[in-house]
This record gives structure tokens, sequence and C-alpha cells, in this order.
């Protein structure tokens, strides 16, 4: 079995556990009940294999376990584990969809790819429908995953903008920068900095000739997220204030509580405090009509908490009082968040941050608990960068805390993958 094929069946069993909203324990343990052997394992190792199942590293090769899932799904063993049940998937069939993009909408997108002077409002709609459903799609699975599929999307769509011609040319290139600046933001979140800015630049590219002006400052404020993980302060900050100048609501209020971190960290917390005040007032002011289709997780329950919450931790430095406000508002925000979300890989980092406020308060006990967490949902989303931050954060509790049991059992799940 290839690794696509092995990636494709666990995709299946997440999507058909999720189908019936199930979390993983519940599946776990329906699982167990299923499985006719007086020796098999306890209810943690089910919770265990069934985050490795789903997350595409390891195969589902006992049979027990098999006619297990088969059963509890009341599904065909052979066709649920079948390498390739179906034909090739179409190019933009995104698994978020749910039945979004029509039959239609989808042979007008591979009529535009073959020809594509063929593009019109509704190739340009459904290309802004499945780049939406990509963004959900990413916090089922993670970022990694969807790299190649959205490189192979945005060839397409290169074609598209090069062809286009004539009043349907905003249209294109308008969705084209935005398909860009997701590609910008998914090499972000797996660590590959450089073809972050080259997608980033070309999504520039593209807003500034269309004339959007929201847009740009949109783009520019995720190049100033790009400054803040490759460490440049002064960027990360002079970006945060340029996305300002034409974006409102639930952009302008983001901008403002990275401006916040940015000062936070170069220890102007007069500054912060001030871009902090103006973020909340941002928030307030925000409507879900100033938001593209993508952006909806701006209006999830708990996301300000933890955009809060990650300004104050850095705020917090030498300061108590504002580490455990970090820590109220992370752990307020996280748990208020749909559980898809809270399982997603930014869901994660935010998890991490939390760790990390725990840590920074001197609580060991907590800050592991949040750190394995946070690698649960690494191993669920095939993160890297994730278990990167884990592992990180590992090392840091293992030199403030090396004789403590749960420090060295996070470390044995991080060595096992597990």
């Amino acid at each position: 079995m290839t690794t696509a094929e092995q990636r494709a069946i666990a995709a299946r069993l997440k999507a058909e556990r999720e189908r019936r909203g199930w979390g993983q324990r519940k599946m776990a343990r329906f699982l167990r009940d299923a499985v006719d052997d007086p020796q098999k394992p306890e209810l943690p190792s089910f919770v265990t294999y069934v985050k490795r199942w789903e997350s595409g590293k390891v195969p589902v090769t006992d049979s027990r376990y098999r006619t297990a899932y088969a059963a509890v799904f009341g599904m065909d063993e052979n066709e649920l584990f079948a390498p390739d049940r179906s034909a090739p998937p179409s190019l933009w069939r995104a698994p978020a969809l749910d039945g979004e993009l029509g039959p239609d909408e989808e042979e007008r997108l591979i009529l535009a790819a073959r020809r594509p002077v063929r593009a019109d409002p509704v190739v340009v709609e459904s290309l802004a429908t499945i780049l939406a459903a990509q963004r959900r799609t990413e916090d089922m699975i993670g970022s990694a995953a969807l790299i190649e599929p959205v490189r192979a999307q945005l060839a397409t769509i290169q074609e598209l903008v090069i062809e286009a011609r004539g009043p349907i040319r905003p249209e294109v290139v308008n969705v084209a920068a935005q398909w860009a600046q997701f590609a910008g933001w998914l090499h972000i979140a797996t660590g590959d900095l450089e073809s972050a800015r080259e997608w980033l630049n070309r999504a520039t590219d593209w807003s500034i000739e269309v004339g959007d002006l929201a847009l740009t400052d949109s783009i520019t404020s995720w190049k100033g997220y790009l400054a803040e993980h490759a460490g440049h302060l002064g960027p990360m900050i002079g970006m945060a204030q340029a996305a300002q100048r034409h974006r409102s609501g639930p952009g302008r209020a983001y901008d403002l509580h990275m401006e916040a971190r940015g000062h936070a960290l170069v220890g102007d917390r007069a500054a912060a405090d001030r871009a902090l005040n103006a973020a909340c007032e941002a928030v307030a002011a925000a409507r879900p009509a100033d938001a593209r289709q993508w952006e909806y997780y701006y209006f999830a329950p708990g996301f300000w908490n933890l955009e809060r919450g990650v300004a104050l931790r850095y705020m917090g430095r030498n300061d108590p009082a504002r580490t455990q406000q970090a820590i109220e508002q992370l752990a307020t925000g996280h748990a208020a968040l749909p559980a898809d979300m809270r399982g997603s890989e930014w869901g994660g980092v935010y998890l991490c941050h939390q760790a990390a406020a725990h840590l920074e308060a001197g609580d060991a006990e907590s800050a592991v608990a949040v750190a394995s967490d946070a690698l649960a949902v690494a191993h669920a989303t095939s993160s890297e960068s994730l278990i990167g931050r884990v592992r990180r954060l590992h090392r840091r509790l293992a030199d403030d805390w090396p004789g403590r049991s749960d420090v060295a059992e996070l470390g044995e799940a991080l060595a096992a993958g597990t």
C-alpha cells in the first residue's frame, strides 16, 4: 500500500467518524466494544490507536480492528479499507465542500481549465467557494496535506489569470490573489518561509492590479505574520500597522492584536497596551459582512480570547498578573472553539501558547497536560511544525523540572510518535 493510499483510508475513517458526530474517545469505546477478544487492550490504548490510524501514519492491519470498524460503521469491510474505491478525485473536489459545489459548477471549472478564456462569473464564484472549503479542510487534516493539491489548483488558476480579459478579468485576478494568499499561509504553517514569501508577493501583485486595497492590506497582514515567524520584529510591527490602513472590522482587529504582540516582544508595554485596547474596540465593531467567505474563523466563539491571550502572554514577561490573564484567556478561548477548530493545527498552536504560559507561571503539571493535548492535535493533523513546538516546550520543561515523571512521559510520547 502506498503512502497516498494509506492516507486516503485514514481520511475515510476520520470522515466516517465525524459524519456521525463522534469524538475520537467515543469511537475508541465503540471499537473496543465491537472487538470480540477477552485479551483486548483497555480503552486508553484504543484512543491512542484511533489517533494513530486517523493520522495516516499507521495503517489498520489487525483483522480484529478492521472487522470492528466495519461493524461500528455498518459498512462492508473491503469497501471501507479499499485503497482506491473510486475514480481519481477531481482537482476541485475539496473534502469540506459538503455539496456546496454542484456538478454543473465543477464542469465549468474543468472546461475553464482546458480553455482558460471560458472563465465566467460562475467559475469565479466556484473558486471562492472551493477556497473557503479548503480552509475548512485544513482545519480537519492540517496544512501539510494541502500543499500539493493547492499547488495543482493554483497552476490552473494562474492559466486563468494569464488568459482572462475583458470585464471578467478583475474578478478572476481577485480570487486568484486570495488563493495565492492561502498558499502563503500553508507554507508559513509548514515552516517553508521562502515559498510563503513567494506566494504572498504574487498575491500582492494580483491585488494591486485589481485595486482591492482591503485585500492588499490583508496580504500585508500575512506578511507581518511571516515576519513574526522569521523573528523579524521590526517588519512584523510595520506590516501590522500598514495592514490597518484600508482594513476594517475583523481584519483590523487581527492586525491590532499582531501589532500588540510585536510591541510586547520588543518590550514596549505602553504601545502594546494601546494596540490591545484598540483591538478590543475593533472586535466589538466587527461584523460578518466585513469578512471574506474564507475568513469565517474570525467569528468563531473564543477566537478573540485566544488572540488576546497570546498578546498578554508576551506582555507577561516579568509580570505574573499578565501571565495569569493570558492563561485564562487562552483556556477560555480554546474551550469555546467549535470542535473541529479545537482539533485543528492552528488550534494546537494556541494550546502551545497556553502550555508555555503555564510553564512561565511555574505550573509544570498544567504545562505538561496542555502540551500533551497539543501533541495529540499534532499527530491527528500530521503536523511536523506543531510537533516541533511541543518538542521545544518539552526541552524547557525538562530543563526546569528534570525529575518530574510527567515531563519524562511527554518526552517518551514525543520519541514514540504517540
